[in-house]
């Protein structure tokens, strides 16, 4: 499958790490007085413990230091992602209420889902986006498969292939995407969150996933399980004898992680300035700059106006992969 240099400008994030600074529209409007006057609570659609839970705590604590109020993580998992969209669209629009949202709610499920139960774009009002990751291909470390290639001929010697978790939407259109490519065999095994995927990879319940990776990072240095793929167009420094997409000559589109906050529908543009300046102050924080280093997810702020546009972006990227990789909304 051949991918255009206009396919693959269509891919490439258009916001530089460097725009942390960018100016704000309307960063100074008037706010309802007292904004913020009670505790702000952050729903996070993924089960506590995994990557994006420990990164919206992260972001959490430095907000609270800027609005001067608690920020409280709300887990609301499963349902692919519709439990913690709808404990947000259901509440007020007055800003205490906020979504974590990553490419996979706000993006993948729009066009992977013929009945989703929600639209990412109209039922929500972009706040401000703060990182990105890439992902990575993952075996038990002491599984026999020592690279990609092996996991490729070990799917076509089992009946149905080898089992692939996969803990959110995004990560199972990659791997069908890899299977499209490469000749993989993969018996995808959904997942409510990726922490259950990647536990029975390492107990080899399941041969192989997919993750973010700065969630695998650490699992990865303790020896727990033993990278094979990295899901992008170059290689990842703190793994650099791991192939990248463009190693293998596997020419497909380059999915990856983003993350982000949003407020219901209706929320106030005053409001959401505020918010979006309050989370670029955040983002400068050494404390926030240290944790993001440390897990390899890079720091890219856009504003409320960015973000609405790159959403928009993004939800016609993986259309354009479900078309490239012949994959039908489920």
């Amino acid at each position: 499958m051949e991918t255009t240099d206009a396919t693959r400008r269509f891919f490439c994030l258009r916001l530089g790490a460097a725009a942390v600074g960018t100016a704000l529209n309307s960063a100074h409007a008037a706010l309802p007085a007292g904004y913020p006057a009670k505790p702000i609570r952050i729903v996070v659609p993924f089960p506590a413990g995994q990557g994006a839970d420990a990164s919206a705590r992260a972001l959490a604590r430095e907000l609270e230091a800027v609005l001067g109020q608690p920020l409280i993580i709300e887990n609301r998992p499963g349902g692919n992602n519709v439990i913690g969209v709808k404990a947000v669209t259901n509440a007020a629009a007055d800003g205490y209420t906020l979504f974590y949202g990553t490419n996979s709610p706000m993006a993948a499920n729009a066009v992977f889902f013929r009945d989703l139960g929600y639209d990412p774009v109209k039922d929500f009002t972009p706040v401000a986006m703060f990182g990105r990751s890439r992902w990575v291909v993952v075996v038990s470390a002491e599984s026999p498969i020592r690279s990609f290639a092996d996991l490729v001929e070990a799917s076509k010697r089992q009946t149905g292939g080898v089992s692939f978790a996969v803990g959110a939407t995004g990560y199972q259109l990659a791997v069908i995407l890899l299977a499209n490519s490469s000749g993989l065999v993969a018996n995808i095994v959904p997942y409510k969150g990726t922490p259950q995927a990647i536990t029975d990879v390492i107990g080899q319940q399941v041969t192989a996933t997919m993750s973010d990776f700065g969630t695998m990072r650490a699992l990865i240095e303790a020896g727990k399980v033993r990278p094979i793929l990295a899901f992008a167009d170059r290689r990842i420094a703190a793994i650099p004898g791991v192939p990248s997409l463009k190693d293998l000559k596997l020419d497909i589109p380059t999915l990856f992680s983003w993350t982000a906050l949003f407020a219901a529908a209706g929320t106030s543009s005053d409001i959401v300035n505020h918010l979006a300046e309050a989370t670029s102050k955040a983002l400068q924080s050494p404390a926030y700059k240290e944790y993001s280093a440390k897990n390899n997810s890079e720091i890219v702020f856009a504003g409320p106006a960015e973000l609405a546009k790159f959403q928009r972006q993004e939800v016609e990227n993986y259309r354009h992969a479900m078309k490239v990789g012949n994959v039908e909304p489920q």
